[in-house]
């Protein structure tokens, strides 16, 4: 079992391949290309169940790819709403910048539901 395959079956949202592979030897934050994590890929595409597993078993939730991005800055950049409540429930900070100083405010301003998750998060976009 790779790690790659956790990044693939994250993003596919397969939970029953997620928790196979987790009850093996595959960290949870294990990075894949450019340093995104399982719980990245799903944060993006809105698998709430598997994000709901990988943290459960440790997970970080701000865990930043190479240049700093975080799976809040994926979520809002996507406009999933209740993705980004449940990753600030368990700690994520909405106020994280990357190495270009953007932040999940920044992402957002590729969602269609913009003000709406700038207003969740409560930190204005880079100006």
């Amino acid at each position: 079992m790779s790690s790659n395959e956790l990044l693939v079956k994250a993003e596919a949202g397969d939970a029953t391949a997620v928790d196979r592979l987790l009850a093996g030897d595959v960290s949870p934050d294990q990075p894949g290309p450019g340093g995104e994590t399982p719980l990245m890929r799903a944060a993006a595409r809105g698998h709430t169940e598997i994000v709901q597993r990988l943290l459960a078993k440790g997970a970080r939730v701000d865990a930043a790819t190479d240049v700093g991005n975080t799976a809040l800055m994926f979520a809002a950049a996507r406009g999933r709403i209740e993705m980004l409540r449940l990753l600030m429930a368990s700690g994520a900070r909405p106020d994280h910048r990357n190495k270009y100083g953007l932040g999940p405010a920044d992402w957002a301003k590729w969602s269609e539901r913009e003000p709406e998750v700038i207003a969740l998060l409560g930190v204005e976009p880079r100006s």
